[in-house]
């Protein structure tokens, strides 16, 4: 069984504490989770695939900045993952009509992803590719 769930910050903290990270991804992921508006989980059968959130620069943004983390238990269950994603990514652009953030450029199941999701990429800057998924296309 696949479900998509809002987190709060301390269901997010438990997440991340749970992810086989390093010292510094670990804060970095708990940095996110703090600067996050909203989050959410990804499970299959129970065990959590994928933990994302969104970051507006401000609280009266109409733009954020979409961070993820995948586990291994989304090997596999991609494309029930991306059909999910997609609806949760119609909710959030009714709140922010713009969704920026960063791909590595060698992640291309990210940004396989990425593409379902409807994201149009930029120019590579350094290992970064900046992307952005818009309400109007």
């Amino acid at each position: 069984m696949t479900e998509i769930k809002k987190l709060s910050m301390e269901e997010a903290m438990a997440c991340a504490n749970s992810l086989d990270l390093t010292k510094v991804d670990r804060e970095a992921m708990h940095y996110a989770i703090f600067l996050s508006s909203v989050i959410w989980g990804g499970y299959i059968d129970g065990r959590l695939a994928c933990i994302w959130g969104l970051i507006p620069p401000t609280i009266l943004s109409q733009q954020a900045y979409l961070w993820l983390d995948t586990t291994d238990v989304v090997n596999g269950h991609e494309f029930v993952l991306v059909r999910h994603s997609q609806l949760v990514v119609e909710e959030m652009l009714k709140e922010y009509p713009s969704i920026v953030g960063h791909a590595i450029v060698d992640n291309h199941k990210a940004i396989r992803w990425l593409k379902w999701l409807g994201a149009k990429f930029g120019e590579p800057q350094g290992q970064g590719l900046p992307f952005r998924i818009s309400a109007h296309g």
